[in-house]
């Protein structure tokens, strides 16, 4: 028989369209597909019994209840708890996905000094020494805490040992959501104590630059409430809130203040103020001038915002009572100045926003044990720090939100003498800075107190419990801190002594949500009954103040030079710095997301925000309007460096029409490792802002 090529042809296509309907390639996809999922080296879901568990989240100041599905005691799910008395069932996309972060690439596990590994031991003996020596030296350089997340038990334990430090300080970041009530309570006469916004009954929001409707206060507070207020939003950037605002005010970086003396300009000038609470102001009058040197015409040209715009904001804000104006900053951004939460603080005061339901509250401090309160040390906002005067510096930036630069730390360091010890979950941030770097555990790893947010109208309670254990080697910060610095105790101790504390106000109610029951706290029987509470999910929330006389108040505020430092505040925040026009004709602005920045790390499924869908811009990722970019000869999608009197950093560059002319927003965090963050370049305006600098921009 003869075989020819074209019969090998045929017999070749004949056995491949019979193979092809055989269970052969089929069977063979699905025995790789099986194969490739069962690698030794792939993680395998946990079996077990299943089961839910409640906690709270503290990846951000809100403390949102968590519901915790588990597996065999593992949280394989979170979500939120709807019967949370603020909370109502939302958690943010940080917080479900919070399960994740123990297991994060950039995690660390052990302790290093100089980025090499060393014993937790000797870390600890290496530190101490140092401090002994400080002390046998008579170095007047300040040993000092700077606490990301204050407030907590852990914050009072080092307060109170710093105390009995002759140089101790105990030291926190710039204020920033609750700087508008911190401002506030500097107007107020007497001891203010803690303020807090009642959202449940405002009608309007005058917002500048605050993320309202993007995590900022506890959102789920926020948007149960959002269809009963209106929302003003004054800001540069076209943010998410701007885009879901009512009206969004677009005003040029740096003149917040000038448009919030305007606003009160028309306020004072319409007699659109409350009469009742500018009697209770002594320098009214005064106050009264310094708004008169800034009208809507002279305002429109500082800020970029036409003069009938800045009338008919003020009319509507006066028209829509009660109504609160709000500042505090931009996580990413930094906040804004001190002179800038002045006026804000102003305008809640004309608007008769004080001691008022739907405006500014006063509310209880959660206690603490009396052994902490009693000599604890004052705060210092790190900005108030001398330069150069820190030999050691311990940075707790376990529950690191907001980012802070390191230049701003860097300043306060003693030069070539100091120490920094950062104690941290991941090498991120600081990391990169500290001598040594202390592992801490991670959310959902150790117990935890949640206070109450920096802006909420009554004081609350709750615990984070650990589901997760922590990895061999990680330590609590504070109990570490307590190792060097010769003070002994266990952090979970004293915040049971914190759950006392709170027991014996007898006020207020207890909310437990495994059985969804609501009692007053004075009906829970004991002390001890209440802590088991707390650490099955219980939360408690204490009552409302009420019934207080409005106090006196200074519009200007208390130290004399209030008008002064207004009137240089609005006269333009760049036109003040150093950083000539001509050399740097355009404005950096920072942004960030918050819990996405500072010393912190992103479950790797926010890929997928970041990367794949690119809903939030990534680190260092620069928008400019089209015509800004052709103007600097740069392309869309191009790298490109932005350069300020303070250095230079790389970037992506994107074009966005939304973006005003002029002005280049970059964001920051999450970044690639070793990768400069734009906020390393900005000027730091007063030390505590670091919201606009001048800049320019080029292509590589």
């Amino acid at each position: 028989m003869k075989v020819g090529r074209r019969d090998l042809f045929k017999f070749a296509a004949g056995s491949v369209a019979g193979l092809a309907i055989t269970p052969v390639p089929w069977k063979l996809l699905e025995d790789t597909a099986l194969w490739s999922q069962n690698w030794s080296w792939i993680p395998r879901p946990p079996r077990g019994e299943i089961g839910t568990k409640f906690t709270a989240c503290t990846l951000c100041p809100a403390g949102c209840a968590v519901r915790a599905r588990c597996v065999g005691g593992q949280p394989v799910a979170l979500a939120g708890v709807a019967e949370h008395p603020a909370t109502r069932g939302v958690l943010c996309a940080l917080g479900l996905a919070g399960h994740h972060l123990p297991y994060h690439p950039l995690r660390v596990r052990q302790a290093l000094r100089g980025g090499r590994p060393v014993g937790l031991d000797t870390a600890a003996a290496e530190i101490a020494a140092a401090l002994v020596e400080m002390r046998r030296s008579g170095s007047k350089n300040l040993v000092a805490v700077l606490d990301e997340r204050p407030g907590r038990t852990a914050s009072w334990l080092y307060r109170r040992w710093l105390a009995d430090m002759p140089q101790g300080r105990y030291v926190t970041p710039p204020e920033r959501e609750g700087a508008t009530l911190a401002a506030l309570a500097e107007l107020i006469e007497g001891d203010a104590g803690p303020l807090g916004l009642d959202l449940e009954r405002v009608r309007t929001i005058l917002s500048f630059g605050a993320p309202v409707l993007d995590g900022w206060s506890t959102p789920g507070r926020v948007l149960r409430r959002r269809e009963r207020f209106q929302i003003v939003q004054v800001e540069t950037r076209y943010s998410r809130t701007a885009a879901l605002a009512d009206q969004w005010v677009p005003i040029r970086p740096g003149t917040e203040a000038a448009f919030a003396l305007a606003l009160a300009h028309v306020l004072i000038e319409e007699r659109l103020y409350d009469e009742a609470a500018a009697r209770r102001a002594g320098d009214f009058a005064a106050y009264r001038k310094v708004a008169g040197e800034f009208p809507p015409e002279r305002v429109a040209g500082l800020s970029g915002v036409a003069a009938e715009q800045v009338i008919q904001t003020a009319r509507l804000v006066a028209g829509r009572r009660p109504a609160i104006a709000v500042g505090g900053g931009d996580p990413g951004g930094g906040p804004l100045g001190r002179e800038e939460e002045m006026a804000i603080g102003g305008l809640n005061l004309l608007l008769g926003g004080l001691e008022r339901d739907g405006g500014i509250v006063r509310r209880r401090a959660v206690p603490a044990p009396k052994e902490l309160e009693a000599g604890a040390a004052p705060v210092t906002e790190i900005q108030d720090l001398p330069n150069g005067s820190v030999g050691l510096l311990f940075i707790d930036a376990s529950a690191a939100v907001d980012a802070l630069p390191w230049r701003l730390v860097e300043q306060k360091l003693a030069s070539g003498k100091a120490l920094v010890v950062s104690l941290a979950a991941y090498r991120a941030g600081y990391a990169g800075h500290a001598d040594y770097l202390i592992p801490a555990p991670m959310y959902l790893e150790s117990l935890q107190d949640v206070p109450a947010p920096a802006d909420a109208a009554e004081a609350s309670f709750s615990l984070s419990t650990a589901l997760v254990a922590p990895p061999q080697g990680v330590v609590e910060p504070v109990e570490f801190v307590g190792r060097v610095t010769g003070n002994a105790g266990t952090l979970s101790d004293w915040i049971k002594r914190r759950a006392a504390a709170v027991y014996r106000t007898g006020r207020g109610t207890v909310t437990t949500y495994t059985t969804g029951k609501v009692e007053p706290l004075a009906e829970v029987g004991s002390a001890e009954k209440f802590w088991n509470a707390l650490t099955e999910g219980a939360c408690w929330q204490d009552e409302r103040v009420g019934g207080r006389a409005a106090p006196g108040v200074a519009l200007l505020g208390r130290h004399g030079d209030g008008a002064a430092r207004l009137r240089r505040a609005a006269a333009g925040r760049l036109d003040a710095g150093e950083a000539p026009a001509g050399q740097y004709p355009l404005v950096l602005a920072p942004f960030g997301w918050r819990g996405a920045t500072g010393n912190t790390a992103l479950s790797p499924v926010m890929s997928k925000v970041y990367q794949e869908s690119g809903l939030r811009r990534a680190g260092n990722q620069a928008a400019v309007h089209p015509a800004t970019g052709a103007a600097c000869g740069l392309t869309d999608g191009c790298r490109g460096v932005i350069e300020t009197q303070c250095g230079s950093c790389g970037v992506a560059v994107f074009f966005d029409p939304a973006v005003m002319p002029g002005v280049i927003q970059v964001a920051v965090g999450p970044e690639p490792p070793r990768t400069r963050s734009v906020l390393e370049v900005c000027d730091l305006e007063g030390g505590c802002s670091w919201r606009a600098a001048r800049a320019r921009i080029w292509k590589v």
